[in-house]
């Protein structure tokens, strides 16, 4: 069903770019408003690119927990795409009418990992029955909040399936999101963090993967994006449909994602 609206959306676009090598902008064409989870940061920044080197207005994007950006949608926040991290916030989207049912899909996947400062000494085995608070040895464990951000939730379900939540529960520093979890860990002021692993490969050399947590330890990760209700005339409608062009799904990939259709 999903692959049907989107293939409606794109139909007009292919016939223009047929008809036109060179395509430009309308002369009133709108800069889609585009709310994203954190996560999303470094790679939808290098899509946008790419959809204005086509010819297009650059998005506008605003990231954040896919929790806080739902929040501000529904204090009437303008946007034409919203972005989440995980099914739920979408759902919560979708029971407020703040979406577009019809034009729902899911774009990508991840993975979640545990990540140290380059050259701690931290090994583990993400298996149950790991002492993860002893390998801690004391200090903080960064997460995005876990009681409503996506990737705190992902990570405090891992835990808890690995019989280690108990135990680190206390030493959590909670972050507002995944990328400031990031940083504590970046900064020395998280021994460790639960991040995904699209984020732990935008760290570069600052950081490194300590493991890699068993897929069914955690609910599947995947990112549903969809229209804001009403704006299926709007200037997100041709962004949406180049989310799941071939171009914009070779960055996605080239960045760790995995590709969900």
């Amino acid at each position: 069903m999903m692959k049907s609206v989107i293939a409606a959306l794109a139909a007009p676009l292919l016939l223009a770019s047929c008809s036109d090598p060179a395509p430009k902008p309308a002369a009133d064409e709108a800069s889609p408003i585009v709310f994203a989870a954190a996560s999303l940061t470094d790679v939808l920044e290098a899509v946008g690119d790419l959809y204005a080197a086509e010819g297009h207005p650059e998005p506008r994007f605003s990231f954040a927990g896919s929790s806080a950006l739902a929040k501000q949608l529904e204090q009437g926040a303008d946007a034409d795409i919203f972005i989440s991290a995980d099914e739920a916030w979408m759902d919560y989207a979708a029971e407020k009418s703040l979406i577009d049912p019809a034009t729902r899909v899911t774009l990508l996947t991840n993975e979640l990992v545990l990540v140290a400062p380059a050259g701690a000494p931290i090994k583990l085995d993400l298996a149950k029955g790991m002492d993860l608070a002893g390998a801690l040895g004391g200090g903080k464990l960064a997460l995005a909040d876990p009681g409503s951000v996506p990737a705190g939730k992902y990570a405090r379900e891992a835990l808890a399936h690995l019989g280690a939540w108990e135990a680190v529960a206390s030493d959590v520093a909670r972050a507002e999101n995944v990328r400031s979890a990031l940083r504590f860990v970046e900064t020395g002021d998280a021994a460790a963090g639960v991040v995904y692993a699209t984020d732990a490969a935008a760290a570069g050399g600052a950081l490194q993967v300590v493991g890699v947590f068993p897929p069914d330890s955690h609910t599947p990760i995947t990112y549903p994006a969809a229209l804001l209700a009403e704006k299926s005339d709007g200037p997100g409608t041709a962004f949406l449909v180049f989310l799941t062009s071939d171009v914009a799904r070779k960055a996605f990939a080239d960045a760790g994602f995995g590709l969900a259709r």
